[in-house]
């Protein structure tokens, strides 16, 4: 009986994910260059693959434990987790600007593929998909010891970004990045 509740849940978030997809109604103001918005924190910034181990890691974890006290162990693990909701915030938000600009370019492209975009939208899916699990769990049970899932919300956003930039409607050069970000690379590259 549980093993079928866990797949109803995990169709029920993958569901959500999609509606959200299919239906975010926004102006095409916004998307003329949704990357370069000087409010917005560089892209790729806190989406370090060495950030993410430390984050979601129980190294620091077990320094902390060694002091034996319960105001310091409460302290590290509140100020973890927002740190790590943070990351899930930014990555989100590094998605939806690559998103962004696809959309953005896709409309002004008149040889759009119905799999490619497709493609595009399961990718996006399935990493909002991950991010709401990670976020979910990090709200119930703390960021400590979330290596493994973290990783693989991790590696979405990579195939996210691997899938744009293989069918990016617009050629880029390396000197016509987005603020740094080329298309086929994840996160913020000088």
């Amino acid at each position: 009986m549980s093993d079928s509740a866990l797949y109803i849940v995990c169709g029920l978030l993958l569901a959500c994910c999609l509606l959200r997809v299919f239906f975010d109604r926004q102006s095409d103001n916004e998307f003329s260059n949704p990357l370069s918005r000087p409010a917005d924190p560089p892209i790729g910034a806190l989406l370090d693959p060495q950030l993410s181990a430390q984050l979601f890691g129980s190294e620091d974890w077990r320094y902390i434990t060694t002091f034996r006290s319960r105001k310091i162990e409460g302290e590290f693990l509140k100020i973890r987790k927002k740190l790590a909701l943070s990351w899930i915030r930014a990555a989100k938000t590094e998605a939806h600007a690559l998103l962004g600009a696809h959309r953005a370019a896709a409309r002004a492209s008149v040889d759009l593929d119905f799999f490619v975009e497709f493609r595009v939208t399961l990718a996006y899916a399935s990493f909002l998909f991950f991010c709401t699990l990670l976020d979910f769990v990090i709200r119930i049970r703390g960021p400590v010891g979330l290596q493994v899932l973290a990783k693989l919300t991790d590696s979405r956003s990579e195939q996210l970004f691997e899938i744009v930039g293989q069918f990016f409607p617009v050629a880029l050069s390396k000197e016509d990045s987005f603020n740094g970000m080329s298309t086929g690379k994840r996160g913020y590259h000088p």
